[in-house]
């Protein structure tokens, strides 16, 4: 399955919700994620957009904009099996984040090259796929061997 990553805008409004950064759409809120070192602390926290209808994940985060390391999105699959990512009309860099059904990271691809066909893969069977914004592993510390841990809003 090739599934098409993207960026996205998110801001806080006075209400705390999120508010659109120029003309791009926002993520939707549905979730809260956390990266997990292996001592079980809480190394970043993530609002995400879930993506697990086909459908969703397909259309990923095109046409939006990622304006800080505090959202990002989290793709849910029916199986772990390698999960294959590419930045086609993707205009900014991410950081795509695999991981296993057990909740642990597999591998990363950081820093993707915008708007390539290029081809980024898991490296094993991953049940998720989390996308931010490119430089967000590099600055929270976050390597294969942590988990993830998320709930629905």
């Amino acid at each position: 399955m090739l599934v098409m990553g993207s960026l996205i805008a998110w801001a806080v409004g006075p209400g705390g919700g999120p508010v659109p950064v120029g003309a791009a759409p926002v993520i939707r809120a549905d979730g809260v994620l956390e990266m997990l070192k292996p001592d079980g602390s809480v190394a970043a926290t993530l609002a995400v957009e879930i993506a697990e209808t086909p459908e969703a994940r397909a259309r990923g985060l095109m046409e939006r904009v990622l304006s800080d390391f505090m959202a990002g999105m989290l793709f849910i699959f029916e199986s772990a099996q390698t999960q294959t990512f590419w930045m086609r009309n993707t205009p900014g860099s991410l950081d795509m984040i695999f991981v296993d059904a057990g909740s642990r990271v597999l591998n990363i691809a950081a820093h993707t090259t915008p708007l390539s066909d290029q081809l980024y893969s898991s490296a094993g069977p991953a049940k998720y796929v989390v996308e931010t914004k490119a430089g967000f592993c590099g600055r929270f510390g976050i390597q294969p061997g942590y988990s993830i841990r998320w709930k629905r809003l």
